[in-house]
């Protein structure tokens, strides 16, 4: 499956370590940026209006419809010393320059790997997963070298930028393009979301080769900034959901950009992109300076958190570019860079945006989190979203407060995320349930859309007993058949022509507290023949006869599960289209994962479910994310012991 950059647990027997008391937290020396295009203004060099790396901490004056004064919150979570040292964020993207020099000390060569070249190159080479493509503009091999540079470019080096995580590492994985040694692209990418540096038989770094969990999990955050070209489009032999799977039960925390077709393309709604639709990936939209959602930003169900990046006519990201005045977006066609075109050695970018970018932000917020609590995986990290991140743009309608009392909109998910509240809830955890998984049977609808039949129901009653904890995700699985394939019969569906394609349906569902929202959305607002044959199925192909697709909606987390869920199917094509080849809604199923967290008082407790040898520091040790040196610097005494944690949750294929 071919992607594109986006620029403009459950284990058994895990375990749970018990902190009895806690002590004041360790003392750390606050990290206070000196980059210089931290900072706005002219001083460093850049053109007057410069506005630094507001994303970061915004220090500049409010301005209607230009700056909000929000940004992601880093300031407080620095202040207590939390840079993200000891924790290395994988960047799975085109090339990331290792040898930048905001770059070079966080480049970690023996967890990084560039899926176009040869193993044997990547084994001679010391800076694995660097750009190879100098071509100007989009096609160039840039991208990866920016999102890098926002999760994690070196701070207080006194150069260049600062990125979330200032002493984080970095490992450089190159997926997108080229794929060498006869593998498909998917399998490349199931590969990176996988690889720890693990080795082969034969001792060679090789991450196709099984991973040894329990040697140690160097890389804990992944970034993934790409998405894919159309919609409802599984890998090949699903081999990316079981990676997912997997990684995410040993720890590793993927954030993954939500998109930038809002209005566009039928992944305006990020839920119709597979890896989006993961509940092992935390999606992130984007937020223009303004406070509004970015003009670009793809939404959805699925949609998790949100933060600050480029809107048309806002603040765009300042970051690391290719070195030199030679290379980069510096020498992008489309334009010279207003504010940095003669710093910084052309080292820097001041154009950088997209959910590219609020992507990695966030994953650099991650390994903030993880260094302020190890035992951090993907299912806390959400649990603490969840309670920390806060409503953005409150008067936008997409907003609903769920019977459980949360915030959520497809737009921003659970909110703008802030870096000093995820933290500080992170070292106030005191438990992590394992998650339950429900899933009902397969539900056999059989009803065909008609002119007097445009929205189609089904319900599923969940059991009482079933539903013992607090909700997580929601799963719908949904298949739809009998739709028309034939585009010029179909034309653009507002009733010149006949049938009706998967574009034109959309679904809400009706918790059993009574929270109603949308599914997915229908893309009626993209019409025309030609753009439909290259939505609707690989270029040139027809539009699929089937939809069958997993979505994900976080809509109703912390809410009960127990009772009646109702789903609406509607069809919005003209009602006079609606014969012939119209779609029959085949069946649903539904899966419900369910779990809770507890906090200590601030400060004064702590403990956290982990799964055993989610980690270990770069310091070498082969202590699981370094527990026990967590542990010492609260001055903790632990019980350590294991407990079961089962689940139903089925390894799925690709739609």
């Amino acid at each position: 499956m071919r992607q594109r950059p986006r620029s403009s647990r459950t284990a058994s027997g895990t375990t749970i370590v018990r902190a009895e008391r806690l002590e004041a937290r360790h003392l750390l020396a606050a990290f206070v940026p000196d980059d210089p295009l931290f900072f706005p203004g002219t001083d460093a060099g850049a053109a007057a209006g410069y506005y630094g790396q507001w994303h970061l901490e915004n220090r500049l004056p409010s301005s209607p419809g230009l700056n909000a004064g929000i940004d992601a919150g880093l300031a407080g979570a620095w202040s207590q010393g939390l840079t993200g040292a000891g924790v290395t964020i994988g960047i799975l993207d085109d090339g990331t320059q290792g040898d930048h020099p905001d770059l070079r000390d966080a480049f970690r060569n023996q967890t990084s790997w560039d899926f176009g070249a040869t193993a044997a190159r990547n084994r001679a080479s010391a800076t694995r997963g660097a750009p190879v493509i100098d071509t100007l503009g989009p096609d160039g091999d840039n991208h990866g070298t920016a999102v890098a540079g926002v999760a994690a470019a070196r701070g207080g080096n006194g150069i260049g930028t600062t990125g979330a995580a200032p002493q984080a590492g970095i490992a450089a994985l190159r997926v997108l393009g080229r794929i060498a040694g006869g593998r498909s692209s998917d399998e490349a990418e199931a590969a990176a979301i996988r690889y720890q540096g693990q080795t082969n038989a034969a001792g060679q770094p090789d991450p196709f080769a099984p991973v040894d969990w329990s040697a140690g999990v160097p890389v804990r955050v992944k970034n993934h900034s790409y998405g894919p070209e159309h919609p409802f489009m599984p890998s090949a032999r699903g081999t990316i959901l079981p990676a997912l799977a997997e990684s995410a039960g040993h720890g590793v925390i993927h954030v993954v950009s939500a998109g930038n077709e809002r209005g566009t393309y039928p992944t305006a709604d990020a839920n119709k992109s597979e890896l989006n639709a993961d509940p092992n990936v935390i999606t992130v939209a984007a937020l223009g300076s303004d406070g509004r959602f970015a003009d670009y930003s793809s939404y959805g169900a699925n949609v998790f958190v949100t933060a600050p990046s480029s809107s048309t006519g806002m603040f765009a990201i300042s970051t690391t570019d290719r070195a030199g005045f030679d290379r980069g977006y510096n020498l992008d066609p489309d334009g010279t860079d207003p504010f940095l075109a003669d710093v910084a050695d052309g080292d820097a970018t001041s154009t950088f945006g997209g959910t590219s970018s609020s992507a990695p932000l966030v994953s650099g917020i991650m390994a903030l989190g993880v260094e302020a609590n190890p035992a951090l995986d993907v299912r806390m990290a959400k649990h603490l979203l969840v309670r920390t991140s806060r409503v953005v743009d409150a008067g936008n309608p997409s907003w609903t407060t769920n019977a459980a009392g949360f915030s959520f909109s497809d737009d921003y998910g659970f909110g703008l995320v802030d870096a000093t509240r995820f933290t500080q809830a992170a070292t106030e955890v005191s438990s992590l349930s394992p998650v339950s998984t429900f899933a009902s049977p397969v539900i056999r609808v059989g009803e065909r859309f008609t002119r007097d039949a445009r929205e189609l129901t089904a319900t599923y009653t969940v059991p009482d007993d079933a539903a013992t904890a607090p909700l997580e995700a929601v799963r719908v699985t949904l298949n739809v058949g009998n739709l028309q394939t034939n585009l010029r019969a179909y034309r653009n569906g507002s009733g010149s022509g006949r049938g009706a394609i998967s574009g034109d349906l959309e679904a809400y569902v009706t918790s059993p507290s009574g929270t109603r929202h949308r599914l997915f959305s229908n893309d009626r607002f993209l019409v025309g023949t030609e753009s439909q044959r290259d939505r609707y199925g690989v270029p040139g192909a027809r539009p699929r006869a089937t939809l069958a697709w997993t979505f994900t909606s976080n809509a109703y987390w912390g809410e009960s599960a127990a009772g009646d869920w109702d789903i609406e199917l509607v069809n919005t094509a003209a009602r006079s289209q609606l014969v012939g080849r119209t779609g029959t809604w085949r069946n649903v199923s539904f899966q419900f994962d369910t779990g809770s967290i507890e906090f200590g008082t601030a400060a004064t407790a702590a403990s956290v479910e982990w799964s055993r040898q989610v980690g270990e520091r770069e310091t070498g040790s082969k202590d699981p994310v370094g527990v026990s040196i967590w542990l010492a610097s609260y001055g903790l005494t632990a019980d350590v012991h294991t407990t079961d944690g089962t689940s139903s949750r089925p390894r799925r294929g690709r739609g």
